[in-house]
């Protein structure tokens, strides 16, 4: 198992104990100017420079200044794991503290009977799955739009499923945008329990898939790209904050698209640290206006004559080439070409490695 953490703070090892104790092996992507002394031999650490080196000028493929950072950490996995190697995603402020994390992380993309989601909704609210989280309470990046109406969803029977991505949850600090915090529903469940320890999310219904907490298999890394960030669309605002977001919600398009599951539940995080509330609300505001916008081009992507038989490196490239071609409104066009020249270097960085 490789754990991907992005950082431009501390790694903080009595975080991951059950994860050292597993024998897992740690990449952390340094976003600092260098800052990251850690010295343990199952921990890697690699910084801007080491990124220079190794990709010359498809580094433009690696956002910097933001967790898409830990893209460079996913190029690492892609290049030193084995086919079927289980990949970990986690923040630098969450804390794993089940003894057998690992365990049930590798469990979590195994072959069991599971539940599907009982959802006609193109947005499936992944808060569902927990007891007693009261209504109107939805993760970042969830539509706003669809929100009104939605109707809670149910668990159907259980069904042998075998995914190839597990979205983890989270107790303590939940991953909500940050204007609901002003006027919203409580954020913090300390001692959150699920209803379901896992669930399959139906083919058609997309997922607000925040990176601090995702497993994953290798095979599917081309398609786990977490999207540059902190872009300039106009003076003084930036698309920011929803590089997990739109990257999940392609992630699971592409995944519909090949037949494989998406699964969503444990084992969970505490997740400790709350950001700047205030300045979280400017960075993801442009973001908020243009949401359905980006899920309409993903989602006119899906309706074009794609191959079955195809990779999903294939499926990126396919993918870059249709944001290219698209002209999106004035407050999306020029992240698009930005976002455009990224995903390019991406899919070549990946055929570098292969």
């Amino acid at each position: 198992m490789i754990v991907v953490i992005p950082t431009a703070r501390e790694i903080r090892l009595d975080y991951l104990e059950p994860l050292i104790s597993a024998g897992c092996r740690f990449i952390i992507v340094d976003d600092s100017p260098g800052r990251i002394d850690l010295h343990h031999p199952q921990f890697d650490v690699y910084n801007h420079g080491d990124q220079d080196r190794d990709l010359g000028d498809l580094v433009q493929a690696i956002p910097r200044g933001n967790g898409a950072c830990r893209d460079y950490g996913f190029l690492i996995a892609w290049r030193e794991s084995d086919p079927g190697e289980v990949v970990v995603a986690l923040d630098d402020d969450c804390l794993v503290k089940e003894a057998d994390w690992a365990s049930a992380a590798e469990a979590a993309l195994s072959k069991s009977l599971r539940p599907h989601v009982c959802t006609r909704e193109r947005h499936w609210n992944v808060l569902d799955l927990y007891e007693e989280i009261p209504s109107g309470s939805y993760p970042r990046g969830f539509p706003y739009s669809a929100r009104l109406g939605y109707e809670c969803s149910s668990f159907g029977e259980k069904s042998e499923s075998s995914p190839m991505f597990h979205l983890g949850l989270w107790q303590g600090i939940f991953d909500v945008n940050a204007i609901d915090k002003l006027e919203g529903p409580d954020y913090r469940y300390p001692e959150a329990r699920l209803r379901e320890p896992s669930v399959v999310v139906p083919s058609g219904s997309l997922v607000s898939a925040c990176s601090m907490n995702m497993v994953f298999r290798r095979e599917l890394i081309p398609a786990v790209y977490q999207l540059p960030m902190a872009v300039d669309v106009m003076s003084g605002w930036k698309i920011d904050r929803y590089g997990d977001i739109w990257g999940g919600f392609i992630t699971k398009a592409l995944m519909d698209h090949c037949g494989d599951e998406f699964a969503v539940g444990a084992p969970m995080i505490t997740h400790l640290k709350e950001g700047n509330s205030l300045r979280n609300v400017w960075q993801e505001h442009i973001c908020h206006l243009v949401n359905d916008e980006f899920v309409a081009l993903v989602d006119a992507f899906g309706e074009t004559d794609l191959p079955r038989d195809v990779s999903y490196l294939e499926l990126m490239a396919l993918l870059a080439d249709h944001f290219g071609r698209a002209e999106g409104s004035p407050l999306l066009r020029g992240y698009l070409r930005h976002l455009t020249r990224c995903m390019d270097a991406w899919v070549s960085a990946l055929e570098k490695f292969i």
